[in-house]
């Protein structure tokens, strides 16, 4: 009853469309919810095994996007089975604003040769898609924008993508390579992608393979690329568990940085998950600051960490320069901008570089304190959401976070921990 009341008050704070944190630590346990990443290519491996609940999601959980994703891939089973998708009347999927729900169906629908209109909300339409073009060319299948806004949605699906060779860059998104890679596993023949330039993300490429290995399909890498024989199909008798999710995971940990005692009762000790350098990094930087020396945080692999990372950063005497973080402009929001923007509202000295952030940490107040009381603006990014409450447990006021609701998209249960571990939210306090 307590837990349905908590949900009931936080969704009327969230249609307020701002939400207090107050000030204070978090002490307690907290079961991390489900890998986003690896729920997205569980259920794309599950349906292509022929049984989408092979996947276990946490139902009571689900975020926005899985629920994107899960959605679409029963709208595809349903046309599969009816044969209603035509080119007349394609399938029509809206990806919502979940970025890897729209990369992954791209070629999925392609390889399964369901004619398809796409959709999405937010600023998914000015995410980019066009490095598909250059695989679609030849490949049997075609995308074609609906308008000459310049958006890349709404999008046409046609045709039927063959098992072939194709090449990708890998600078951009490492979902493209992974959409491709799981489409490909139910084409007819052995199919090769290469990779034209350097692979930044990386471990979101291993995480597919790890899965795909989960459902019977091996991904060979050689040659600057990836190999798929073509003759293993995917399958599984057993369900597929998703491991809790190291990007959620950073919020508690960097909470623990600032102070708070908080035990994550369910992290993998083994993982491809790449955002699991949190914990490296929070030592490294921890170092820095009692060396008193500069620190570099390479954002190339791990850009989901960086809003929540700036925060620990900023609380450390050092400075903190963040790097090869060009592609966080092209997120739900412009997260170096916005991610900037927290920082100057929590009273942090910060720069904007060209391929990131300089922040100018410091130590704690006499009472203890590393920010100011602020109104954060999340520009409905459900990173920044998070981020800023970290920050508010020690921080010298309140700090109001405006689109509170955004935490929906990834981590619907984020404020329900947060009270369950003490914390106070303006108008609730059950600590």
């Amino acid at each position: 009853m307590e837990k349905e009341l908590e949900k009931i008050h936080l969704s009327a704070l969230y249609a307020t469309g701002k939400l207090g944190v107050v000030p204070g630590k978090l002490t307690g346990d907290v079961l991390v919810p489900q890998s986003k990443s690896a729920a997205h290519r569980a259920l794309i491996m599950a349906f292509l095994s022929g049984d989408i609940a092979k996947a276990k999601i946490d139902e009571k959980n689900i975020s926005d996007d899985i629920t994107a994703t899960k959605t679409a891939l029963l709208q595809i089973k349903d046309a599969l089975r009816n044969g209603t998708a035509t080119e007349e009347s394609p399938l029509s999927i809206d990806c919502k604003e979940s970025g890897s729900t729209l990369r992954f169906l791209i070629p999925l629908l392609a390889v399964l040769g369901i004619p398809s209109r796409l959709t999405g909300s937010g600023r998914l339409p000015k995410r980019p898609i066009r490095e598909y073009e250059d695989v679609f060319s030849g490949s049997g299948a075609r995308m074609l924008y609906e308008d000459m806004t310049g958006l890349s949605l709404p999008l046409l699906i046609k045709g039927k993508m063959r098992a072939g060779e194709y090449s990708l860059p890998g600078n951009v998104s490492s979902q493209y390579i992974s959409g491709l890679l799981m489409a490909l596993s139910a084409a007819d023949g052995p199919s090769r992608i290469t990779i034209t330039t350097e692979l930044e993300s990386r471990p979101y490429v291993d995480m597919t393979r790890e899965v795909m290995r989960g459902f019977g399909v091996d991904v060979v890498e050689k040659n600057n690329g990836y190999y798929l024989s073509g003759w293993e199909k995917p399958a599984r008798s057993e369900d597929f568990e998703v491991e809790a999710d190291y990007s959620q995971a950073a919020f508690w940990l960097v909470a623990n940085y600032l102070g708070s005692s908080i035990v994550l009762k369910n992290l993998p000790k083994k993982t491809a998950q790449g955002d699991r350098a949190i914990e490296t990094l929070l030592s490294g930087l921890m170092q820095a600051g009692a060396e008193g020396k500069d620190f570099v945080m390479d954002a190339r692999d791990v850009p989901d960490l960086v809003p929540v990372f700036s925060i620990a950063a900023a609380a450390t005497n050092c400075r903190t320069r963040i790097v090869h973080a060009e592609r966080l402009r092209i997120k739900e929001s412009d997260r170096i901008a916005s991610t900037s923007a927290m920082l100057t509202a929590l009273g942090v000295i910060n720069e904007i570089t060209e391929d990131g952030l300089l922040i100018e940490g410091k130590g704690a107040s006499e009472d203890g304190k590393f920010f100011s009381g602020a109104t954060v603006d999340s520009c409905k990014d459900h990173r920044l959401v998070m981020a800023a409450s970290v920050a508010a447990t020690v921080a010298k006021d309140t700090v109001w976070i405006k689109d509170p609701g955004a935490v929906e998209k990834s981590y619907p249960a984020f404020f329900e921990d947060y009270m369950d571990l003490g914390g106070s939210i303006y108008g609730i306090n059950v600590g």
